[in-house]
């Protein structure tokens, strides 16, 4: 049985629906809407969704530290939907909406290149698909983030073998260090993995700071910081000292409503891993049509959310079950992982 305690499904359904949104101007060959002056809507949730997951790993390394279970825990959590939503675009949509015939798409090298989503080096096309799409040829732009959001896995998991998340100063100062390191670098250095690690990281850093967080003492110098460089126009600066503190200070309360959003599982992935190409289907079947962006908007969204929550009850809610196979190890408390951490 789930819980709700908090409000992090509201919040991560509420990303995915952020880059839902945006990517259906982008898709259609319009400029993405900002969020805020910088920072499209797509952008803003993906960094919502790299925050709340070093927030959320961060906590799971700390109470369990040990490799072979956050190996399991992270690839039951991301591998079934990505295999499944792999297989289906390329065995089911593929082959129906591909300008080639069927021996011609089922011999094609692209197809067989596709299937290298299996394990985390993406590729997003496929043969003879989406040709004459606003935006041409991409069947799945969205999956550029997973391997991204492996790497930090990854390197949490380092950081934690090296006892670095054990010292949380010495770890939130090599997070600022690489920090001032990226923004000095910029504008000729706007490297996205750097990027969203920092995000990432600053949820870390949220997490092994818990205890301070909710002083304002502590942070409103970052606070202030953040809106001032949003008045400058330093938009990427802004949304890593605003973003992180904001989404995990919602999604760790409990509000009515708020709280219940996953009560009939949680879809966030599957809206994010299904959006692209449902979006690109329905462009490619009313292709020539005069229908307005606010229908293409409804039908993705009414379409994606239905397959997501087939994924969620079909593969993943299944997989996740499979963690309680898991050897276990006495769990950490919430105040004997701040203890570890000073």
């Amino acid at each position: 049985m789930r819980k709700f305690t908090n409000n992090f499904d509201f919040l991560r359904m509420a990303a995915a629906l952020c880059v839902l949104y945006s990517h259906q101007y982008a898709l259609m060959g319009q400029a993405e809407p900002a969020f805020f002056p910088g920072q499209t809507f797509g952008s803003t949730g993906v960094f919502i969704f790299f925050a709340i997951s070093g927030y959320l790993v961060c906590e799971s390394w700390v109470r369990e530290p040990h490799v072979g279970l956050f190996v399991a825990k992270r690839m039951l959590r991301i591998w079934p939907g990505l295999a499944v939503n792999t297989l289906l675009c390329a065995l089911l949509l593929g082959p129906v909406v591909s300008r080639l015939p069927a021996n011609a798409y089922f011999g094609a090298p692209e197809l067989f290149h596709y299937f290298s989503n299996l394990y985390f080096r993406m590729t997003y096309f496929l043969p003879g698909v989406f040709e004459d799409n606003p935006y041409p040829v991409a069947v799945n732009g969205s999956l550029w983030t997973i391997p991204l959001e492996i790497s930090c896995y990854l390197s949490l998991m380092f950081a934690g073998v090296m006892t670095l998340l054990g010292r949380r100063l010495l770890t939130l100062g090599i997070t600022v260090l690489v920090a001032v390191f990226y923004f000095y670098q910029l504008p000729h250095y706007d490297n996205l993995a750097i990027k969203l690690a920092l995000f990432f990281y600053a949820g870390s850093c949220m997490q092994l700071f818990r205890d301070y967080t909710s002083r304002m003492g502590v942070v409103a110098p970052v606070l202030v910081t953040g809106l001032a460089a949003l008045f400058l126009g330093q938009s990427t600066l802004a949304s890593l000292l605003l973003l992180p503190y904001l989404a995990i200070q919602l999604g760790s309360r409990s509000y009515p409503v708020l709280n219940q959003a996953g009560r009939f599982g949680d879809f966030s992935y599957g809206t994010y891993i299904y959006a692209f190409p449902v979006q690109q289907t329905l462009l490619h079947l009313m292709r020539g049509s005069e229908l307005p962006l606010a229908w293409y908007l409804l039908s993705s969204t009414v379409i994606t959310i239905l397959l997501a929550a087939i994924s969620w009850h079909a593969i993943e809610h299944p997989a996740l079950k499979l963690k309680h196979q898991l050897p276990r190890l006495p769990r950490k408390t919430k105040n004997e992982v701040t203890r570890q951490a000073n």
